[in-house]
């Protein structure tokens, strides 16, 4: 029997509650990406930590990760966009943990910037899982969960 995991990072918590509708949906289990370090509450002190991050290419720590992976057949990694990609904790998060031969299904979410370069950043981290195109929620609106959910069906 198939199982998919949705690990999602949020900060202000539009990804966990898209995360939630999607779980409830679909009934995929839930893993929350949460940074050892928080990042600020102020969204332009956060926006300034996000692109020293992609300068530094850093990979900020978890806090844990999640049990039995491989149980899973299916991944999807929700996370917002940040200065133009992915939180380069979603990269810490596909270098950090075994997913080789998996399918993962990107879903992202912002205010106006599309997923940017966020495909090419996580295919890179993980080249041996196997990437959908990514779900752009945000232009799905009330839909998204019904996306996700479709996507995840998809063989």
């Amino acid at each position: 029997m198939k199982k998919t995991l949705i690990a999602y990072f949020t900060r202000t918590g539009i990804t966990k509650k898209l995360a939630e509708d999607t779980a409830k949906k679909t009934g995929a289990d839930l893993f929350a990406i949460e940074p050892v370090k928080k990042y600020s509450g102020s969204y332009l002190l956060c926006v300034a930590e996000a692109k020293m991050e992609n300068l530094k290419k850093a990979r900020p720590a978890i806090v844990s990760k999640p049990q039995n992976l491989s149980k899973y057949d299916t991944v999807v990694v929700m996370f917002p966009i940040w200065w133009f990609t992915c939180p380069n904790i979603m990269l810490t998060f596909l270098e950090e943990n075994d997913l080789a031969g998996k399918r993962i299904i990107p879903v992202c979410t912002y205010g106006s910037s599309g997923k940017g370069s966020s495909e090419a950043a996580m295919q890179k981290s993980c080249p041996k899982a196997s990437f959908t195109s990514c779900i752009e929620a945000t232009a799905l609106k009330d839909k998204a969960a019904d996306a996700i959910a479709e996507a995840i069906a998809v063989d």
